[in-house]
């Protein structure tokens, strides 16, 4: 079970979106996180997309994605 909440413009966005394409949120959702779990495997920066609330420093990102040496002449 997954609880979503949308801000109301994407809501009715999405909402009429499946009228016309006769689909359920389920399957929408589904679709949607299926998409973007195969695009954060391919691309691993989108793995941390929301991480700036999180608390990591732009050392911590540099590190992960570069290695120990990102900042070294």
């Amino acid at each position: 079970m997954l609880s979503v909440h949308l801000p109301a413009e994407l809501e009715a966005e999405l909402d009429l979106y499946l009228a016309s394409h006769s689909l359920s949120r389920s399957q929408v959702v589904s679709l949607a996180l299926r998409r973007f779990l195969n695009e954060a495997k391919a691309d691993p920066f989108l793995a941390w997309i929301g991480t700036g609330q999180s608390g990591m420093s732009t050392d911590e990102l540099m590190r992960w994605s570069r290695g120990d040496v990102w900042n070294k002449p």
